[in-house]
């Protein structure tokens, strides 16, 4: 079994709060590693962080993040307590990272998607950043929208012409057009009936699964977790720091 993400010892702080405080999370390839918890609990902020964006001050205090099938450096080193500045140089470094070895496909699918650009032409900006560039992209972009349900005329179709259900269908299409290795799934289920909600699950883990993509879920739902997750991570609310620390 082969890891895809591995983060140890994550440590956030404000000013006066303890965002987290020694969050572990590993993503592995072909499986479902959930973060849980109420909101509030840091889900975003820990899946963010595993994309190398740390956008709260002070920031980053402790911890240690591993892409092992990238290469073997740890991207954290240098960069916990010194603020901004390290917290920039993470945000340049990682930025080639972020679209390819790792994918993100958020909340609220239809207000998330560049709403003046067709679902195809989303797509394509995606594709182009595979490591290797698929030998049709007409081919490429007609199998995607097969793979998630949705017909071909879809890729000359606006946001705002698609449904609830189709946005998010089509988020996932346009997430893993790049071939990532690892898909961040914000919240998937966000703004869909009961019916589409599982529909959209089951979709996110039978394209992922396919792709032998590792898929890192933020879900407040504990029946999808049950079903789907084979690693739970559970957060809890952040705590004020003491008047010393």
């Amino acid at each position: 079994m082969s890891e895809r993400v591995r983060l140890r010892g994550l440590k956030v702080r404000t000013a006066d709060r303890v965002l987290l405080d020694g969050v572990d999370v590993t993503v592995w390839a072909g499986e479902v590693t959930a973060l849980c918890g109420p909101s509030g609990a840091g889900k975003s902020l820990t899946a963010r962080a595993c994309m190398g964006v740390i956008d709260v001050a002070p920031g980053l205090f402790g911890g240690s993040l591993h892409f092992p099938e990238h290469d073997a450096r740890d991207w954290y080193a240098g960069v916990a307590g010194s603020g901004a500045a390290g917290h920039t140089r993470l945000l340049r470094e990682t930025e080639s990272l972020r679209g390819g070895y790792l994918s993100y496909s958020p909340q609220a699918a239809s207000s998330a998607l560049n709403p003046g650009r067709t679902i195809g032409r989303q797509m394509e900006i995606a594709v182009a950043r595979r490591v290797t560039a698929p030998a049709s992209l007409g081919a490429t972009l007609r199998d995607l929208l097969h793979e998630v349900g949705l017909p071909p005329r879809a890729a000359a179709a606006l946001p705002g012409e698609l449904s609830g259900g189709q946005c998010q269908r089509a988020a996932l299409a346009i997430a893993m057009a790049s071939d990532p290795k690892v898909l961040i799934a914000d919240e998937p289920e966000t703004g869909l009936d009961p019916v589409l909600r599982r529909q959209v699950v089951e979709l996110l883990l039978s394209v992922g699964k396919a792709h032998n993509c590792g898929i890192l879920l933020i879900s407040h739902h504990e029946d999808t977790v049950e079903r789907i997750a084979e690693h739970v991570v559970r957060l809890t609310p952040p705590s004020r720091l003491e008047a010393s620390a």
